[in-house]
């Protein structure tokens, strides 16, 4: 298990987590929900030391969460990787905030970094999400997306939101490196 909290410069993001596992890498990456953490902590209470705090805080996990899924994708290069799965808290594309106007571009960076990656990677890729806790299986970047400033396809990105509103259920991922399709998944019921 690797962890980001061991790169100099980088020593309080302790949630940024590695390992490879059947030749896939997994990553956990510190993406946060409310706009990647852009919204008011506290609406229009917020001081304006507290909204300078929220913005560094921002500005310095940006920096790390970038820096992360960069160092995901080369350990994936170096070892030969048949996929990558990267695990995060935010649902990027949540449908309620999209619904209701609230801004996503807190989630561009990750969202452009994330489609660049993936499809010079040219394999499989997982996205894990949760936040909006609503089961989804999509292919948000299959067709480009112009919310988050991607103008290319990323054909090779799956994403699942995972249940979570009613602790219901659990999602059980399989990977096999020998068939034809890397990732299989299904929804365990409780």
């Amino acid at each position: 298990m690797q962890t980001q909290a061991d790169e100099l410069g980088f020593e309080p993001f302790v949630e940024n987590q590695l390992f490879v596992e059947s030749r896939v890498v997994f990553s956990a990456v510190h993406v946060v929900g409310s706009n990647n953490d852009l919204e008011p902590w506290f609406g229009a209470l917020e001081t304006a030391d507290q909204r300078a705090r929220r913005l560094a805080e921002y500005a310095d996990r940006l920096e790390a969460d970038l820096d992360w899924l960069d160092h995901t994708f080369k350990t994936a290069y170096r070892r030969g990787a048949y996929g990558v799965v990267i695990a995060m808290q935010a649902d990027m594309w949540d449908a309620a905030s999209v619904a209701s106007g609230r801004p996503l571009d807190g989630f561009d960076p990750i969202v452009q970094r994330i489609a660049e990656l993936s499809r010079s990677f040219g394999r499989p890729v997982l996205l894990l999400e949760g936040d909006s806790h609503e089961y989804i299986v999509d292919n948000p970047l299959s067709a480009g997306d112009p919310l988050h400033g991607v103008a290319l396809p990323v054909p090779n990105l799956t994403r699942i939101v995972v249940q979570g509103s009613t602790a219901s259920e659990w999602l059980r991922l399989r990977v096999d490196p020998r068939a034809d399709q890397l990732f299989r998944w299904e929804r365990v019921q409780l």
